[in-house]
């Protein structure tokens, strides 16, 4: 009996132990020397485990903190965009210390299981917006040019507090053009408006990164293509003959020398080096927009279809007769020695549109969501580009470059999510939507990436940290993050784009056919990864 009793008292302080709680005196005074002993061990054993599960949870919280705090969008529409901000339910220090390993491994498991379940609901990372608040029963239907209306008022109310002193108004003037001709027209509608004249008062121009009329005349030359001047107000200038340079810089040529992991050439930081080679300062400089191809391929039986979007060049637009002979010289000394980031005196900001965008534009094949269920974001990256530029105060004879824009390979085929998130199914049919030209159309939305180039200034300096402030407390968001700007030079893993796609890249066609969507051109084994800078110096 006495041997039974101390295998109970035993049993009774070790399970003590692993419950958290410390055995009785008296259990303790029962046990032999020997069980002692190995109750002292077990319970070392179990300490050791608590501290390892400690360590292993403080790991996953200060990584998954990392990771929010890298986020571009925070708040509601961040959850939204990127998942939770917490890790489930968090514990702090002293309750992960706290608790039995058999705790710990349940809490764990707990966790294991909300992951999983949030899986099941979302395989395919695709959710819904949060619902818009609900119009009283018996109310007239929400007009939609009024909600905007509505939404914009408050978001520019809010704006209020952080603008410049004298913020310069900004205008868009959106041109339709052909595909074959875009360039051309584009030049010739900066002489007609008599902005070719007046550099001075364009802050940028760049073309829309949408595809019109999706999936119609595949190849078509003759496609209807959009672009925006963005610029102060212009009323009373006259016309000119003298249409302005549009000067391209071919993105697989290379002009640059970079090594593997190094930082990758900006667009507009090869041509920054070309218009200060030039002599020509931002109130001579018409924009610099990226060259951006647009093409849809694949959807016949058995096919997936793509509509991909990518940049393959860059434009530097002034007014004609200056920079002769300087892209020459800079093609006899490539590739050039240039310097990653910004010429001193030159601030280059790239915000993270595509962030907003999934928040509240989706579905690039439908027109963006309203009512808003994100309201205190901009609804467009015009806005965005208006909202900074009021904030900052930048002024338009400093601007090189205010674009909305795109980098990389992306597919921008239209995507909804059907079956409670089970199915996602993508498209290019969505609404009819009007076009520069006054007809509607269907368009796919595009659009990753606002740049912003100019003149830097004491005032603007300034004019940034009120912008920080806006983003941190209106914007919630910090959209300088995840651009993959200047990301670092390395090959591309094909391994890990959706295989369609990525036989599609490797079979691309030239880029000088690629623009003009001409079906005669010959494939290429592999597409450069990066551009101006390919392949890496040895």
């Amino acid at each position: 009996m006495g041997f039974l009793k101390n295998l109970q008292a035993t049993k009774d302080a070790m399970t003590a132990g692993l419950r958290g709680e410390g055995p009785s005196e008296e259990a303790l005074a029962s046990l032999t020397p020997e069980q002692r002993a190995k109750y002292d061990e077990q319970m070392a054993r179990v300490a050791g485990a608590q501290a390892q599960a400690a360590d292993a949870q403080a790991g996953v919280v200060a990584a998954h903190a990392d990771s929010v705090a890298r986020r571009p969008l925070r708040g509601p529409a961040g959850e939204f965009v990127f998942g939770s901000e917490t890790l489930g339910v968090m514990l702090s220090e002293e309750q992960i210390a706290s608790m039995s390993s058999a705790e710990l491994m349940a809490w764990q498991t707990q966790q294991s299981k909300d992951q999983f379940k949030d899986l099941l609901k979302n395989p395919f990372g695709g959710k819904k917006a949060p619902a818009a608040p609900m119009a009283p029963v018996g109310s007239a239907p929400v007009d939609r040019g009024q909600q905007i209306a509505v939404e914009r008022s408050a978001r520019d109310a809010a704006r209020e507090p952080y603008l410049a002193a004298y913020p310069v108004p900004v205008v868009f003037s959106r041109l339709a053009t052909r595909s074959k001709t875009q360039i051309e027209e584009v030049t010739a509608y900066l002489a007609s408006s008599g902005l070719a004249t007046r550099p001075d008062l364009v802050y940028g121009l760049y073309r829309v990164p949408d595809q019109i009329s999706p999936g119609s005349l595949r190849g078509d030359r003759g496609r209807v293509v959009e672009w925006d001047i963005v610029h102060a107000p212009s009323t009373g200038l006259s016309p000119t003959t003298a249409a302005p340079s549009a000067v391209f810089f071919d993105g697989e040529e290379r002009w640059v020398a970079r090594r593997t992991g190094e930082p990758s050439v900006a667009d507009e930081e090869l041509v920054l080096a070309y218009l200060t080679a030039a002599g020509i300062g931002p109130d001579q400089c018409l924009g610099i927009a990226r060259s951006l191809a647009i093409r849809s391929e694949g959807g016949g039986e058995g096919e997936t279809s793509y509509t991909f979007s990518r940049v393959t060049g860059a434009h530097a637009f002034h007014p004609a007769g200056m920079g002769a002979g300087v892209v020459d010289q800079m093609k006899r000394s490539r590739p050039l020695d240039l310097p990653s980031g910004a010429p001193t005196g030159i601030h280059m900001a790239a915000l993270n549109w595509r962030a907003i965008a999934r928040a509240v534009h989706p579905m690039s094949h439908r027109a963006y969501t309203i009512p808003s269920p994100f309201p205190y974001l901009p609804s467009s990256p015009q806005e965005l580009i208006r909202m900074y530029l009021e904030i900052v105060g930048v002024r338009p004879n400093d601007a090189y470059s205010t674009a909305v824009t795109e980098d990389g390979v992306r597919n921008i085929l239209g995507r909804e999510v059907k079956a409670g998130g089970l199915v996602t199914v993508t498209t290019n049919s969505g609404d009819s939507q009007p076009c520069a030209d006054g007809e509607s159309r269907k368009r796919l939305t595009g659009g990753s990436l606002v740049v912003l180039v100019y003149r830097d200034r004491e005032e603007y300096a300034a004019g940034r940290d009120r912008w920080a402030a806006y983003q941190r407390d209106v914007l919630q968001s910090s959209l300088e993050s995840q651009t993959g700007w200047n990301r670092p030079v390395e090959a591309l893993d094909y391994a890990r784009l959706p295989g369609g796609l990525r036989s599609l890249i490797k079979a691309a066609e030239k880029v000088a056919d690629f623009v003009d969507m001409d079906s005669s051109s010959s494939p290429i084994d592999d597409l450069a990864p990066h551009r101006y800078c390919w392949p890496p110096e040895k």
